[in-house]
């Protein structure tokens, strides 16, 4: 098993901005944070961790071994400012 790597905070700090200017992906997490299923109750496909996982592969490739809960954590946080939702 290989062991996951974290993300400095840098490196959290420069792909919240690169998602920022990635009109597909911000709008797609913007989405996903107002509201994670469709009306008939099924979840939205990609989730969060889909989108956030899609991203960083597509970055540093797909074996990459980053840990990704902590950007995620950032994305949602810039999301929500952005939304003007709490914190």
């Amino acid at each position: 098993m290989v062991r996951a790597v974290l993300m400095t905070k840098e490196q959290i700090a420069d792909l919240v901005e690169v998602a920022r200017r990635d009109d597909i992906l911000w709008t797609s997490l913007k989405d996903r944070e107002v509201n994670q299923l469709h009306e008939d109750g099924s979840a939205k496909i990609p989730s969060i961790s889909m989108l956030v996982e899609d991203f960083v592969s597509a970055r540093y490739g797909t074996s990459h071994t980053f840990a990704v809960g902590t950007l995620i954590t950032a994305l949602r946080r810039a999301v929500r400012q952005e939304l003007g939702f709490p914190i």
